[in-house]
């Protein structure tokens, strides 16, 4: 069966609501002012500020919050990693890919702890058939080990792979990298500048597109 590979973040599930969403409850339950949420969405920088070593600590200084790092990351994962859902859209078209005979794997950057419980929580991690997160397997993508790594977890091989990803260097440039066709989700709120001159195969703008185009060049033979 052809392999068909997808990130996580801001491809399968769309990350920014839901942080608002957390920022928010943050917020309310400490008494902090609410016009605050921007703010910590700004320093949140889409996921990419290091929890420990720079958002949390701008974090209690600006809001008075006291607590130590392991606490705050147990808190954090359970409360913005449980939130993660995959919409009916995005569901429905990983049912589509899996009835036309593609296997599904998830190849996610991120802590192991977290990421596995962003799967668990939206239900991913039981669609799929194989599934890499960079901190358990030792690498991040682009690093072809991770795709590697992904191919032989679901017993497929890289040839007539495709990849999906939101991220123009880890995604778009790794999944070339290993011989796979890419799709670019290219995001209008992605904060990231990249210095790839990797070329997607197609860009969208949400992940159902990129299934339905994935099947129909599969259809076509392309």
């Amino acid at each position: 069966m052809p392999l068909l590979m997808c990130d996580l973040d801001d491809t399968l599930v769309e990350r920014p609501p839901l942080f608002r969403a957390w920022a928010e409850s943050f917020l309310a339950e400490r008494g902090a002012d609410p016009e605050l949420v921007d703010w910590i969405v700004e320093l949140d920088h889409g996921g990419h500020r290091p929890r420990g070593d720079e958002f949390l600590p701008k974090l209690a200084a600006r809001v008075g919050y006291e607590v130590d790092l392991d606490q705050f990351l147990l808190d954090y994962n359970r409360q913005f990693g449980g939130s993660y859902r995959l919409t009916p859209e995005a569901h429905s078209a990983l049912d589509r890919a899996r009835a036309a005979g593609w296997s599904f794997a998830v190849v996610t950057n991120g802590p192991t702890e977290m990421q596995s419980h962003k799967l668990a929580s939206s239900g991913i991690g039981d669609l799929a058939d194989a599934v890499c997160i960079s901190q358990e397997v030792g690498v991040s993508k682009p690093d072809p080990l991770i795709f590697q790594t992904a191919a032989q977890r679901a017993g497929e091989s890289l040839r007539g792979a495709w990849m999906i990803g939101d991220n123009l260097d880890a995604d778009i440039a790794g999944g070339a990298g290993v011989g796979a066709r890419t799709v670019w989700v290219k995001r209008d709120y992605d904060p990231l500048v990249y210095d790839s001159d990797a070329e997607p195969d197609h860009v969208v703008s949400d992940f159902p597109d990129a299934v339905r185009l994935v099947l129909a060049a599969s259809a076509a033979g392309g």
